[in-house]
This record gives structure tokens, C-alpha cells and sequence, in this order.
């Protein structure tokens, strides 16, 4: 007879996040949403003895219960439910706990998947958005038009409710924290910047989504809570160095233009943890920022205790714009983007490698609104070239870059516009090639031939990529 106690889990999830994090266009109101989230069920290990965590993420949590029997585990679910039901969390989140307990012989990915069932039903069950306390009032909040205003609370010269208010302070409080710890303490002496347009400073932005590739495949394969805890260790470990040199980067070249002042930090991080990460940088910086997270990305291998092995890799979608655009919408598109650069993926992890960081961009600088799918206005506004050629893995990002910076300096702009307009009325192109070459100056024309051959290959509909690439590449190599 198998006298062996029944073990017991629990499983966190923060669900219907549009109305808890992205209901305003608020960079810090965001950033606060996202990282309160993060923080409730990292908190969960502090503040309960009888919990022990497994896997916590940006906004969910599984962890151990020390209980003996059902009747003391729902007695901890409730406390649990309490806890994330009260302060701050009740002005804005939604959470739904779920419990379950082992069964013999199952795998501790097996148990997950089905808390992970039980979490979706209850969501389905309950209402999809924290109502908000009754206040006397006659007026909605300024940055999220729905919630009322908490008199006397004020963001931006806007009347804010109570849920904006929370979430913005501690977006800001966050913003630094983070960067600390990315730091070990030690925040090197920089000036955050407090909107976008000083962030652009005279330049389009670039807002980046991040998302891992197959990470639900790979956890799928974690057999023992130590593989859960190592994945977990390492994900956040690799976020964190990136992060880091991507700060240090940002820093060295504002120092160039400010060598006496405090240097300005032209960086945003819309959100932050688990999988997927969101950050906005000055346009002419999206590639390096891009190139620095997927190398340090590819430097730790994650593997499990029954000796598979996995290169962790992620995709990005990249959208370049004005930066005073619905910063919702934008990210909207990101997240778009990203899901196509995992199209060519494969569904096995275990294949991956570094090539596999991907991105996919679009850039939106001339215009404000699409009406359609991503993939869909990529294939028609830039016929005939496809949404394959609007993607690129790590070893591609630094050969496109540098080809482009040749093109930049040596060919005649003018005539990438005459290129381009014949490629997209089924025209001929070689004659006008020719002709451009010609114009420009005889000593790089060889470096222009060779970088056109790098960057074309036999696709001549790529040159649309060269017209769309020009002015955000910036004046530095990568």
C-alpha cells in the first residue's frame, strides 16, 4: 500500500488584462499595472508560511501548499483570495485562484496544465472587470475614460481615478527599482525621462515587444519543481543582464552629447516579467537594443533534470512611429508583429538556436492608423514584397544594418524612391540600378554593388526594404 501524503499545488493568475493594465495610453499608469501584478504573486512566498513557490511569473504563480488534507488547502486558498482582493489590488486587478492536488504518479507539468484549466473556467465565471468603489461624482477619469474620478486625486492636470492614480505612482517607484536591481544596487547616475517627446528628442521612437519562443513547450518539459525554479532562474536572469546592457549602451552614447550633465536615460520599459517584456527606445537605437537582448539571450541554455537540453530564444515585434500615438494601439501592433516573426518557428524547442531570435518591424512614421490585420497591409502596402521580408533573425540584424549604412551614405536617395516605384508598377528595375551606381562616386561604387548584392540577394522586391529602412538605421554601426 502506497503511504506516500498527497501533495497539494496552487495556481495565481491575474486575467483580463486590458482592464487592469493596458486601459490607458499612461506610460507609467501601464508600467505600474503590469509590475503590481508581478508583484502580488511574488509577494505570495513572503507573506504565507504554508506556500512555497514553484514557477511565478509576470502575473501568475504556482506554488507548493504544506497542507494535510483539502479542507486546510481551501482554507489557504481563501487567505490567498482575501489577500489579492484587498489593497492596492482591488481598485483595478482581477485575479482567480485554483487548487488541486496530485495524482499518483503525475508529472508536475501535467498538474500545472490542469490548474491551468480550472484557472480559464473560473475565468469564464466571473465578472471581467474590478468594479470601482462608489464615489459622488459626475465625471469620468481623464487617462482612462471609464472609471469614475476620485476627487481629490489629479495626473497630468487630469482628473484620475483612484485605480489610475495607484498604478501610475507605482509605475514611477518601479521604473527605478528595476533598474536597480538590473544594476546589484548600485543605479549608475542618470535622469529618467518623463514623456515621450523627450524621449524621441526630434526622432521617431520604436517600441519593442519581446515574447520567448516555445517558453510553454519548454515548461511543458520540466518534469520537477527544481526544473520549474532553474527555468524561471534563468529567464529572469538573461532579461535582467540584457536590460542592464542595454542601460549601460544608452548611457555611453547620451554621454557623448551631455559629457557635463547627469546623463538623460532615453529608454522606457512599458512592461515587465515573465515571458514578455516591452520597451521603447529612440528609433535610430532599436537595432542594437534588438541585437544586445538577443545575444545575451543566447548565452545560457536551460536544461532540464532528465537531461534535455533548450536554447532559449525569443521573438520581437518592432514598430516605429511618431511618439505621439495611442501608445495602446502601437503595442497592439508589436504584439502582432512578434506573433509573425514566430511563424517560421518550429514546434520543437529542442531545435532551436540562435538564428532563432527573430524580429519583424513595420514603420509607421508616415502614416497613424491601420485598418487591418498586420500581416495583411505589410503584403499590400509594400507589394511585392512580403511579410517575410520585413523580418530578420540575430545574425541578419547586424550584416542589414551595416548594408544599410553604406546605402545611406554613397547612393542617391532619389533614386531608391524611382526603384521602388517601378518595382511596384511591375516594372524592369536593373536599368535604374545601373543608372544610380553610375551617379554615385566611382570610388564606392564597388561598396555600394556589394552591399546591394548582400541585402537584395535575388529578391528585387526587398529593395522596398531599403527604401523603408532609411532614415532609421542612424549614423553608427552595430
Amino acid at each position: 500500500m502506497d503511504n506516500q501524503p498527497q501533495e497539494w499545488y496552487l495556481r495565481i493568475e491575474a486575467v483580463n488584462l486590458d482592464h487592469s493594465v493596458f486601459d490607458t495610453n499612461d506610460i507609467s499608469t501601464i508600467r505600474g499595472g503590469s509590475s503590481l501584478l508581478l508583484e502580488a504573486v511574488t509577494k505570495i512566498n513572503d507573506l504565507f508560511e504554508n506556500l512555497k513557490g514553484v514557477s511565478v511569473g509576470a502575473s501568475t504563480g504556482l506554488y507548493r501548499v504544506a497542507a494535510s488534507d483539502e479542507m486546510e488547502t481551501n482554507a489557504i486558498k481563501q487567505a490567498v483570495l482575501s489577500y489579492l482582493q484587498g489593497e492596492p489590488y482591488c481598485h483595478f486587478a482581477t485575479f482567480v485562484v485554483a487548487t488541486t492536488a496530485s495524482k499518483k504518479g503525475e508529472s508536475l507539468a501535467n498538474l500545472n496544465k490542469r490548474l491551468i484549466a480550472e484557472c480559464a473556467w473560473q475565468q469564464y465565471r466571473t465578472p471581467s472587470f474590478s468594479f470601482p468603489a462608489y464615489v459622488e461624482t459626475d465625471e469620468e477619469c481623464g487617462l482612462g475614460g471609464v472609471r469614475p474620478w476620485f476627487d481629490p486625486l489629479k495626473v497630468k492636470d487630469k482628473k484620475a481615478s483612484k485605480s489610475v492614480h495607484i498604478r501610475r505612482d507605482h509605475g514611477k517607484y518601479f521604473r527605478k527599482t528595476l533598474y536597480k536591481q538590473c544594476f546589484d544596487g548600485e543605479l549608475p547616475d542618470i535622469e529618467f525621462t518623463n514623456d515621450l517627446n523627450s524621449l524621441a528628442y526630434n526622432e521617431d521612437i520604436a517600441l519593442i515587444h519581446f515574447d520567448g519562443n516555445r517558453f510553454g513547450n519548454i515548461r511543458d518539459e520540466c518534469g520537477v519543481k527544481e526544473d520549474y525554479q532553474q527555468f524561471d532562474s534563468i529567464v529572469q536572469g538573461i532579461q535582467k543582464k540584457a536590460l542592464r546592457k542595454i542601460i549601460e549602451y544608452a548611457i555611453e552614447q547620451e554621454k557623448e552629447r551631455h559629457p557635463n550633465q547627469t546623463t538623460p536615460l532615453r529608454l522606457e520599459t512599458l512592461l515587465w516579467g515573465g515571458d514578455e517584456i516591452e520597451l521603447i527606445v529612440p528609433a535610430s537605437k532599436a537595432w542594437i537594443t534588438l541585437k544586445i537582448f538577443f545575444e545575451e539571450a543566447s548565452k545560457t541554455p536551460f536544461r532540464t533534470k532528465a537531461g534535455k537540453q533548450f536554447n532559449l530564444t525569443y521573438s520581437a515585434g518592432v514598430v516605429f512611429c511618431r511618439h505621439n500615438l495611442p501608445i495602446l494601439q502601437i503595442r497592439r501592433y508589436a504584439d502582432q508583429l512578434c506573433t509573425l516573426a514566430k511563424q517560421q518557428l518550429t514546434d520543437n524547442p529542442e531545435d532551436f538556436s540562435n538564428s532563432d531570435n527573430r524580429l519583424a518591424y513595420l514603420n509607421m512614421s508616415s502614416f497613424d492608423l491601420i485598418e487591418r490585420d498586420i500581416e495583411s497591409f505589410i503584403n499590400s502596402y509594400h507589394a511585392p514584397a512580403t511579410v517575410k521580408d520585413f523580418t530578420f533573425n540575430l545574425h541578419e540584424i547586424g550584416t542589414m544594418h551595416n548594408t544599410m549604412m553604406t546605402l545611406t551614405r554613397s547612393f542617391p536617395k532619389n533614386k531608391v524612391y524611382d526603384i521602388v516605384e517601378a518595382l511596384q508598377m511591375g516594372s524592369p528595375i536593373d536599368e535604374e540600378v545601373s543608372r544610380a551606381l553610375k551617379i554615385a562616386e566611382s570610388s564606392v561604387r564597388p561598396a555600394l554593388d556589394q552591399a546591394i548584392k548582400e541585402l537584395i540577394g535575388v529578391r528585387k522586391e526587398r529593395w522596398l526594404i531599403i527604401g523603408d529602412l532609411w532614415n532609421l538605421i542612424g549614423k553608427q554601426a552595430i
